[in-house]
């Protein structure tokens, strides 16, 4: 008996797909989360031969992977994955960015989306950042009229792109939220403060400003813990080093290991230039750890669901610490139960619900 036909095939352009990132992340709990139900569904990425994706492929996602990563700024792993798999984006019925591949490239896969017969195949683009945070000079054109429809992840970002002359269909959709904790850990009080920072050390997370904050609140009794990796890994241990900041680096966390980083900290923060929705903070909330961060992307919107953190500004170190030092003295006096913020959180995401969206839009 020949095998049932897949209701709709969805290919997912990744591009490059590193072991840590938000956008990755998400990727990762979207892909095994989504119910099969028929659809056929297919990731292009270049990377390395991750863990990841043995996971991915057990959900019944097909893996098209190129090894090529060097010569990023010429656009050749873009180039040698479309090269070898772009012929299979003729076969889908929608057609996913997660990252926008450069521009010859997009504009040809989304001329073949056009012309695909009998109906025009469907592309779609998943917001990492915040639309006016990611294009402040606007969204390029040839983006802007190559989508049919962008996902982003709070009701400030449509407003940035309409304002941005996107004329196509626009769906608000939370990430997916990890599952809450059933009994959030209480950690003791009356030790030193543990602050977490969970995510990659790149320019855009504005970890030197960070170490700012640290020099600021010294006699507090806070103690920074850096869970993660990246560009300014090396440049950010020396000079925590340098100026006898009390900082711990990890390094980079195993999936598996998150939520005991995030258990073994009393609350994080992330005084970030750019975010999308911020996926660290939904693992941070769901296990009952309140969220410091600067006032970009949705975290605004995510604090204001509930007691759930506070906001820094960004360029003010004294004014920052002293917001955390607030926030500290708070915790101290039993404020802040981890139970509670855990439970406001859960209350504000439902998890089956956002499943439920992505699946009938992708």
């Amino acid at each position: 008996m020949a095998a049932t036909p897949p209701s709709r095939r969805v290919a997912f352009y990744v591009g490059g797909f590193e072991a840590v990132g938000g956008i990755e992340a998400f990727l990762f709990d979207l892909l095994t989360n989504l119910p099969a139900s028929g659809v056929e569904r297919s990731i292009l990425v270049w990377a390395n031969d991750l863990p990841e994706f043995r996971i991915i492929e057990q959900s019944g996602i097909e893996i098209l992977r190129t090894p090529l990563r060097a010569g990023c700024r010429f656009g050749l792993p873009d180039a040698l994955l479309f090269a070898r798999y772009g012929g299979r984006l003729k076969k889908a019925d929608r057609i996913v960015f997660a990252k926008i591949p450069p521009e010859r490239i997009f504009s040809h896969i989304v001329s073949e989306a056009r012309a695909r017969l009998p109906e025009p195949a469907e592309t779609i683009f998943v917001t990492p950042y915040r639309p006016r945070e990611m294009w402040p000079d606007g969204i390029p054109t040839y983006i802007r009229h190559g989508l049919d429809r962008i996902l982003v992840q709070s009701k400030d970002f449509v407003g940035d792109l309409r304002e941005a002359g996107f004329e196509g269909a626009i769906d608000v959709v939370p990430y997916i939220p990890p599952t809450a904790t059933a009994a959030p850990v209480e950690r003791p009080r009356d030790g030193p403060f543990r602050l977490g920072f969970l995510g990659r050390f790149v320019a855009q997370k504005n970890l030197f400003y960070l170490l700012d904050i640290v020099e600021a609140l010294q006699g507090s009794g806070v103690e920074l813990h850096m869970f993660g990796g990246g560009d300014d890994d090396e440049a950010l241990r020396a000079q925590a080093g340098e100026r006898g900041l009390p900082v711990t680096f990890h390094g980079v966390m195993p999936r598996e290991r998150v939520a005991e980083a995030i258990d073994s900290c009393d609350a994080f923060i992330n005084p970030s230039i750019s975010e999308g929705q911020c996926l660290v903070a939904l693992e941070v909330l769901s296990r009952g750890r309140a969220f410091i961060a600067s006032a970009v992307g949705a975290i605004p919107e995510i604090l204001g669901k509930g007691r759930l953190g506070e906001i820094v500004p960004l360029s003010d170190a004294v004014g920052a610490a002293q917001v955390v030092r607030g926030f500290v003295d708070a915790w101290r006096a039993g404020d802040w139960r981890a139970a509670d913020i855990a439970s406001a959180y859960a209350n504000a995401y439902s998890r089956q619900q956002i499943i439920s969206a992505y699946e009938k839009l992708l």
